[in-house]
């Protein structure tokens, strides 16, 4: 039996990317540590960049294009993920981190079954900026099922496939449901100069060197894992009933 469960992907609705990454690991991953979240209380938990997941499937497309020796459809493409990686830059789904910090275990798993460079940056201690494409919501390795867990996972997934993934959270936090996002991310500055360089390759006829830089790029994915119960549901509850206890106070002494 496998620890932890799969209960929904996050994936973006206009794009193709379809999960090929982080749910493939997570499918053939073994239980995977829950990694403190770095990030402020606020910050929407499992954000994914849809200009980064664009660029990330107009340079794969691109590749499939110098395979099947069509150079005009393989510019289209690079110019495309050009753009899109450009427009990335300034998402605010983008976040920083040492590549030594990211999740240990799906990495090292991912290095075994995709053959991925042993690092996707120069230092792997250096905090850089990270581009997350994809991931999914996966259940802790000690979940234990309940009838009102069930439930809450039903209706989480419901939520999810309306599009509204801070409904499903919050469902899950409420049921004390353990609960973790799994990400695929590409290093974004890295990620940039090969596109580029790339497209400047493909400009001058040279599908072959292109081709080893787009490459390059996909055995640079690494995976992270976010734990999303970081803010507890009863503490931002406290919160909220703090602040509606002082506001029915202050309108009783009026």
């Amino acid at each position: 039996m496998k620890a932890y469960q799969v209960i929904a992907a996050f994936l973006l609705a206009s794009t193709a990317v379809g999960g090929a990454y982080a749910a493939d690991q997570a499918a053939k991953a073994e239980p995977a540590g829950v990694v403190a979240a770095e990030k402020t209380a606020d910050k929407d938990v499992g954000k994914l960049s849809k200009d980064g997941a664009l660029a990330f499937r107009d340079m794969n497309e691109a590749r499939l294009a110098i395979f099947n020796a069509d150079p005009k459809d393989a510019k289209t493409l690079i110019d495309k993920a050009e753009t899109a990686i450009e427009k990335a830059k300034t998402d605010d789904a983008v976040f920083w981190k040492a590549e030594n910090k990211l999740d240990a275990k799906l990495n090292r798993i991912a290095e075994k079954t995709k053959g991925a460079a042993k690092t996707a940056t120069d230092d792997a201690t250096q905090t850089v900026a990270w581009l997350p494409i994809d991931g999914q919501l996966v259940l802790g390795e000690d979940f234990v099922a309940t009838p009102e867990k069930a439930a809450a996972i039903k209706k989480a997934n419901e939520s999810v496939q309306k599009g509204d993934r801070k409904g499903a959270l919050e469902t899950l936090k409420l049921a004390d449901v353990d609960v973790s996002f799994s990400m695929a991310v590409l290093p974004l500055d890295k990620t940039a100069s090969d596109i580029s360089e790339a497209a400047k390759l493909i400009d001058g006829g040279k599908f072959y060197e292109a081709n080893a830089v787009l490459k390059r790029t996909e055995d640079r994915m690494r995976f992270d894992v976010v734990d999303v119960n970081a803010m507890p549901v009863a503490a931002h509850q406290g919160k909220v009933d703090a602040k509606e206890t002082t506001s029915s106070t202050a309108t009783t002494t009026k």
